[in-house]
Parts: structure tokens; sequence; C-alpha cells
């Protein structure tokens, strides 16, 4: 990734905001179901919501992880096979195929998404009764950002977390 312009410092923003929402949901993830197993089996009083946040929670760490490892060098697992038993210029080509079928893939779960909201607006979740919308929005979200990060890597390079 090119260092110095205020487009590169913008993406590097982007990831660490990715990376933060991500790890915040992955928390809350294990502080709920940590507190649901006390408060059901030492205290005998479940807490009747928190598993249906902590799945909610899931579905969008799904969403947006599977978005953040489309940035990384190594992020997704690939068979590679074929791109390794062919020359440079057909490498290419595959690279470009590859991304074409993934933009096409996330372009096809994104207006689902987008279905989705649209649908759900009315609906309320059954325990915090928040629209099922919001929930649904990360089939939208997700692959939104996943192709942004597929684009971006196409052009400058991937984005890999810095330490």
């Amino acid at each position: 990734m090119k260092r110095g312009n205020a487009s590169a410092r913008l993406v590097a923003l982007l990831a660490a905001a990715e990376r933060l929402v991500i790890a915040t949901l992955m928390a809350a993830i294990t502080l709920l179901t940590l507190a649901q197993v006390i408060w059901r089996y030492v205290l005998e009083m479940p807490i009747q919501w928190s598993e249906e946040v902590a799945r909610y929670c899931f579905v969008w760490v799904t969403f947006l992880g599977a978005a953040a490892l489309m940035r990384l060098g190594e992020g997704h697992p690939a068979i590679d096979t074929l791109h390794q038993s062919v020359g440079p210029g057909f490498q290419r080509v595959l690279r470009i195929v590859s991304h074409l079928v993934v933009i096409g893939g996330s372009l096809a779960i994104a207006t689902g998404g987008l279905r989705m909201v649209q649908l759900q607006w009315h609906q309320l979740s059954p325990s915090v009764e928040v629209p099922m919308a919001w929930i649904y929005s990360a089939m939208l979200v997700g692959p939104l950002i996943g192709i942004f990060w597929i684009v971006w890597c196409a052009r400058y390079g991937v984005v890999d977390d810095e330490p």
C-alpha cells in the first residue's frame, strides 16, 4: 500500500476501525455467553436476551470478518495448484477472473441482503425488539466492504494488519 497520501491514511483508518468493530463484537459475544452461563447455572436466573444478542453479534462478525480477510495477502484459503503451474501472464488472468467471480458473488449476497433489509424492516427480534433489518444489513454491508477491499488491493496492494 502506498504511504503518505490522504487516501492511504483513510484506508488504514478504515482497516483499524474494522478491526476494532470485529474485536468489540467478539468481546461482546464472549461476555454475553459467559454471563448467560453464570446466570443460568450459578444464579439459576437465565438472561432472556443474551443468547439472541450474541447470535446477532456473531452474524455481524461473520460478514465483517469475511470482508476484512479480502484485504489480507493470505486471508482466505485457496487451492492454487493451477495458479502455480502456469506462467506469470496466465496467473494474472486467473487472478483477475478470481476477483471478478468474488465480486459477482459478493454483489449477489449484497443484493439478497438489501432485499432482506427491505422485507424485514417492520419485523422485530423476539427478545430485544430491534428491527430485524439491522441484523440482515450485515448481508449488505459486509459484501460491499469486501468488494471495496478487493478493488483497493488490486489497485494498490494488500492492507495488512499492522502490529
